[in-house]
């Protein structure tokens, strides 16, 4: 159990950085508070004596130091919660805000490795839970000289009755840490279900409307009830350990503190002992068996904070296969240029999906259209431009510079993406687009220009009111033109359009094609499209399939040369494709 722990609390201190002022008053204050605890006793016990030897000014004289331990006992503990408070204000501050980094460096398939659930709760829940461990540790280690102290006033007194209490002591400790280890094990079962479960909420609160339609509630409820049945499986085990612990354990001190009572009373009548002694004694046997449970249970939590450590951990020393880092290239004055040089690459993880051998340019100036039936790789080189993958073979270009060249900085201020499907943060307006760029003027220009500003100034708040998650209070023409103006208020160079227009009505599809030839006035515009208006309007075409660069040229000559092409626009190609595109990339 001690090695166990040593290890534990080894590796929190790894992790966890308290700080050192607020962190060494706790260790104080909690040394004095417990100092202050032993002398309480001696103190109770001297009165007793000085009455029964009616001593008036020894009875008065304890009495009086009796009342200065009790207000200095206090005075110390306040200052160990005050400590407390402020070194678990800034572990939590400081450890979460680890988390939130790490996740922002998360690839697209950190989900294979780690559940959205598990890091959720990990994040609400382990994070506030481990920022407490610091005290405990405090705790153990002056209770448990405290309790070694008053072992050897018992041994110095009478060796046998020293030898009883170790022996109740060490019957106790035994007892509580099998209850300990059995809690701890159901304990994980617990957190496991649990972040199912929240995995399964979320995907019901994401699925709603598809649930309501399909009529599927039951099957899916049933598959809820599935893994709450198994935590509260879980639960009740671990409630078997907590129920032993909580109310027969307690039969350990009982016993012995009535056997002591025998023994001492027994020596009290034979005039060995005094009834001060018996006091004294019987109140250490008492904060004995207290600090040690106090022990235990410090003990326990820190094998229950174990499983948030290796929580904790298993989010910050995530790494994937392809990880991809930033370079030191500072330039900036890009003008827009985007070169796809022999480009291959395949899902490794997924065994599907691919492109072989890419190349093409995307001009300032020009709009660039990538097309092809599902399957053909056309987000897969998207991704591969806005870095969500690293390359097999070949090279992405920016300006004749390799994109893994650039600083984070310089990268995303000059190049940024809009999906099918954009997120919008529950915030207002003013917020979301403030993201970007708080300038109020300058996000009512960026609205202006995509064609929202009108509509955004008939609502009763304008630019404060609030969106829902998703801006789900908003169409999704509407939630398509927020995300295009959020986009030009990064002033980035190169804008990249992922089937924005696959859902919308005709009427806004044109809306959205006037945008795009007014943007290509000063951006690159490169754009995914299902929707043949978009494929005519395009200055060049990239064409696909099944990962192959099949054509590349306008719609006017490839129309005459490219028997694919020419497929693609006399077809009925559904943009309700995409969904299946998305599962091969």
């Amino acid at each position: 159990m001690i090695k166990e722990n040593l290890i534990i609390i080894r590796d929190f201190f790894k992790l966890v950085k308290g700080n050192k002022k607020w962190i060494c008053m706790l260790f104080f204050a909690s040394i004095m508070g417990h100092i202050s605890s032993l002398l309480i006793p001696v103190f109770t016990s001297n009165i007793v004596y000085e009455v029964t030897e009616t001593n008036a000014s020894g009875t008065y004289l304890n009495i009086g130091l009796l009342a200065i331990t009790y207000i200095s006992y206090n005075l110390f503990w306040y200052l160990n919660y005050l400590s407390y408070s402020h070194n678990f204000q800034y572990s939590y501050k400081n450890l979460r805000s680890r988390i939130i980094d790490k996740i922002y460096t998360f690839d697209s398939d950190f989900t294979n490795k780690l559940s959205k659930g598990a890091i959720l709760n990990t994040i609400n829940s382990d994070t506030g839970s481990l920022s407490e461990m610091i005290d405990q540790i405090c705790e153990i280690m002056v209770v448990f000289v405290k309790v070694i102290i008053m072992i050897i006033v018992f041994l110095k007194t009478n060796i046998l009755i020293g030898l009883l209490v170790i022996g109740l002591e060490y019957f106790y400790i035994k007892s509580f840490d099998y209850c300990n280890l059995g809690s701890t094990k159901y304990l994980r079962g617990q957190q496991k279900y649990r972040d199912k479960l929240t995995d399964n909420l979320s995907q019901i609160l994401n699925g709603l409307a598809e649930i309501k339609v399909f009529n599927i509630y039951d099957k899916i409820k049933h598959n809820f009830n599935v893994l709450a049945n198994k935590w509260a499986e879980q639960y009740m085990s671990r409630r078997k350990y907590i129920n032993i612990r909580a109310c027969l354990l307690p039969f350990i001190i009982h016993f012995g503190k009535i056997v002591l009572y025998l023994i001492l009373v027994y020596l009290v009548l034979k005039g060995k002992y005094n009834v001060s002694l018996l006091v004294l004694l019987i109140t250490y046997f008492e904060n004995i068996m207290t600090n040690t449970k106090d022990l235990m249970n410090y003990s326990r939590q820190i094998r229950e904070w174990s499983i948030s450590i290796t929580r904790i951990n298993k989010i910050l020393n995530y790494t994937s296969a392809e990880q991809i880092t930033f370079g030191e290239d500072e330039t900036n004055n890009i003008s827009g240029l985007v070169e796809f040089k022999n480009v291959s690459f395949g899902y490794k993880s997924r065994n599907k999906g691919f492109v072989k051998n890419i190349s093409f340019k995307a001009e300032p100036n020009q709009i660039t259209t990538l097309v092809g039936h599902s399957g053909s790789g056309k987000t897969t080189l998207i991704n591969l431009l806005l870095r969500k993958y690293k390359l097999d073979e070949g090279s992405i270009l920016i300006d004749d510079i390799n994109i893994y060249d650039f600083t984070n900085n310089v990268f995303a201020k000059n190049i940024v993406g809009v999906n099918q499907v954009p997120f919008i943060f529950n915030m207002s307006i003013k917020k979301n687009l403030g993201l970007i760029d708080p300038n109020v003027e300058n996000q009512i220009e960026a609205c202006k220009r995509v064609g929202i500003h009108d509509y955004i100034m008939t609502l009763p708040k304008g630019y404060d009111t609030i969106l829902s998650e998703n801006a789900t209070n908003f169409s999704g023409g509407q939630r398509q033109l927020l995300a295009i103006a959020r986009t030009l208020l990064s002033k980035a160079e190169i804008l990249v359009f992922d089937e924005v227009t696959s859902s919308l009505d005709p009427i806004l599809v044109e809306k959205i094609k006037g945008i795009f030839e007014d943007l290509k006035q000063d951006h690159t515009i490169i754009v995914i499209t299902h929707k043949k208006d978009v494929m005519k309007m395009a200055d060049k075409l990239i064409v696909l399939n099944k990962g192959e660069l099949v054509g590349i040229g306008s719609h006017e000559n490839l129309m005459k040369t490219n028997e694919y092409y020419i497929d693609i626009q006399t077809h009925n190609y559904s943009s309700s494709n995409k969904n299946m595109e998305d599962e091969v990339k």
